[in-house]
């Protein structure tokens, strides 16, 4: 038991216990009293009777049994009964009742000792007037005759007097029990559970939750402890929750920065860094990082130098990943704090600013590239008619076909060009909105767009599989990249038939376009989706293509929150799938199970 319940139950034990000793030592005194008031009742029947009997002796002597009778009859019979027995055990004379009435006395145990001359005082209860008495016999001899005086007293009355005590110690008892017990149901209900209950919510606050609620009880002793906990806790609680939010407020701010910032003291070892910084060096919330372990060793002699003389320093630098090179434009700045110094470098990742750099150059110079030959048969085809005004006129249609032909190659250029920037620009705003729209009946749309070129080239189109699927998306444009996709199967694969489905696989609906030409080479597929990338350029510009078709096809699915994809084995074929996510735009929200083959040759 613990010090604090020992000092609890310290009262009602102790007045529990003076109790039980007061009750002990009453009884002990009352049996004492009763062996007492005993003793001096004997004592004084034995010396009444011995007195009675020299009164009564003389009579005797001379038989007068009329006067022995008055006298018993006269005797005061709430002090002694007196009572007169020959030696036939018959009632001669009695103070309380007629000697006619009475029985044989001989088998009274008082009468017995008395005729065999050992008198002793007996207690026992008489039949005859219901209730305990004390007896005492004296045996009378004279003239050859034994007679026996026998005197009797009651003990009703200190028999009532030790009950009536002995009933109200048993009721004395009875209060101090329960008064020990209502002592006790109050130190446990309004003492004991409140300070339970506040030393487990102190503990749980001291652990850290803070949000623990301190239940105040409505009334007793430790209310107004219980009361000073809440406030102390509720303002603990309050400053707690102040710094802490100071401190939310300052990491936001350094988490929410894209630049990488960490603090490092003159030994190398980092001492604070955000989201930025650990995601560019791969470090745990709470793990160790060394500068000298940063991946950039032309790094450590500026921060040492910074240390040794306070100059900031600003370089880029080139910092390899397991994903790639990254290049890095490091800031670092020596702060003071009292007697400390920190280094404070902030990390700007300029490898997309680099990549969009020189992706606008390439971009650029492609498009010069595949502008540039439209544009120098454009140029020699006019040239031509105007010096030569008297071309043939088979020559001339041809030089007005190739105009026809390199016009409308360039305008596909820029037509493809302007789709590419238009989804871009679509990609970037966060509230574009789709339309309801049915996938299948937008593949078998794009399947007869495509039925006629496909007829050209002797290629046969299929519907493999087609789930009726409703998505919220765009039709036009989805259509689009299903139209890119078949028109480069029928000119590009060599293959004889194009199979299309559509599909659920998992949480996603897949569109297929699968052929069974040529394929792909590994080396290619990873680049495919590029733009102007092309496997065989010459190829691919002798039947008209622009190099953009399936960077249409990829930034359609990516507006679409999905992506596309390529399954590729030389000379086996070649999958190119959209796949658009359940539960976002271009997702499936009502598919009906059933599925019919439809083919165009």
């Amino acid at each position: 038991m613990k010090n604090r319940d020992k000092v609890l139950f310290f009262f009602p034990v102790s007045a529990a216990l003076i109790i039980v000793l007061a009750a002990i030592l009453f009884f002990w005194h009352l049996s004492h009293f009763e062996k007492a008031y005993m003793l001096q009742s004997e004592h004084s029947i034995i010396q009444e009777t011995r007195l009675v009997s020299m009164i009564l002796l003389p009579m005797l002597k001379e038989g007068r049994f009329d006067d022995i009778q008055k006298f018993c009859e006269n005797f005061d019979k709430n002090s002694l009964r007196l009572t007169l027995i020959d030696a036939s055990g018959r009632v001669r004379a009695d103070s309380s009742e007629k000697a006619a009435f009475l029985g044989n006395h001989l088998d009274r145990p008082e009468v017995k000792n008395a005729f065999q001359e050992t008198p002793a005082a007996v207690i026992r209860y008489s039949e005859s007037l219901n209730q305990w008495m004390i007896y005492y016999a004296v045996l009378l001899k004279m003239n050859n005759e034994r007679f026996v005086l026998r005197a009797a007293v009651t003990t009703d009355q200190v028999f009532r007097v030790l009950r009536m005590a002995e009933n109200n110690m048993f009721l004395a008892l009875l209060l101090g029990g329960l008064l020990v017990c209502f002592l006790t149901a109050y130190i446990i209900i309004y003492v004991r559970r409140p300070l339970l209950a506040l030393q487990e919510t102190v503990g749980s606050i001291t652990e850290g939750n803070l949000d623990t609620a301190i239940s105040i009880p409505p009334r007793g002793i430790v209310r107004e402890l219980a009361s000073g906990v809440s406030e102390m806790a509720d303002r603990l609680r309050d400053q707690l929750s102040q710094m802490t939010g100071e401190r939310n407020e300052k990491e936001a701010i350094l988490n929410a920065m894209t630049e990488a910032v960490l603090l490092f003291s003159p030994n190398g070892d980092v001492q604070k860094f955000n989201q930025a910084a650990a995601r560019l060096f791969a470090l745990q919330p709470h793990g160790r990082f060394n500068l000298a372990r940063s991946g950039i060793s032309e790094l450590l002699p500026l921060a040492r130098n910074a240390f040794q003389t306070g100059d900031s320093f600003e370089k880029e630098f080139e910092f390899q990943k397991p994903s790639g090179a990254r290049t890095l434009l490091i800031k670092g700045c020596l702060i003071r704090q009292n007697d400390s110094r920190f280094l404070l470098l902030t990390i700007t990742d300029l490898t997309n600013l680099r990549k969009l750099e020189s992706f606008r150059s390439d971009f650029i110079a492609n498009v010069s590239h595949e502008i540039k030959t439209p544009l120098t048969c454009i140029v020699g085809a006019v040239e031509t008619i105007k010096e030569e005004p008297g071309l043939e006129k088979e020559q001339f249609d041809k030089l007005i076909d190739m105009l026809f032909e390199q016009t409308n190659r360039l305008n596909m250029l820029v037509q493809d060009i302007l789709s590419l920037s238009a989804l871009e620009r679509r990609q970037l705003d966060p509230k574009r909105e789709f339309g309801h729209m049915k996938l299948d009946a937008m593949l078998s749309n794009a399947l007869a767009l495509c039925s006629e070129r496909a007829i050209q080239n002797g290629i046969t189109l299929s519907l493999k599989k087609l789930e009726p699927i409703e998505i919220e998306g765009d039709c036009q444009l989805l259509e689009q990249a299903v139209v890119n996709l078949v028109n480069n199967a029928i000119q590009y694969s060599g293959s004889k038939s194009v199979d299309l489905s559509l599909f659920r696989e998992g949480d996603s609906v897949v569109i297929e376009v699968r052929d069974y030409g040529i394929g792909i080479a590994p080396e290619h597929q990873g680049r495919i989706f590029e733009r102007f990338y092309r496997v065989h350029k010459e190829r691919n510009r002798s039947l008209g293509g622009t190099g953009l078709g399936l960077a249409i096809v990829k930034h359609i699915a990516q507006l679409h929150n999905g992506h596309a994809e390529l399954e590729s084995v030389p000379n086996a074929g070649c999958s190119f799938r959209i796949v658009l996510p359940c539960g976002t735009h271009g997702a499936a929200f009502s598919l009906r199970q059933k599925e019919y083959p439809e083919s165009i040759t």
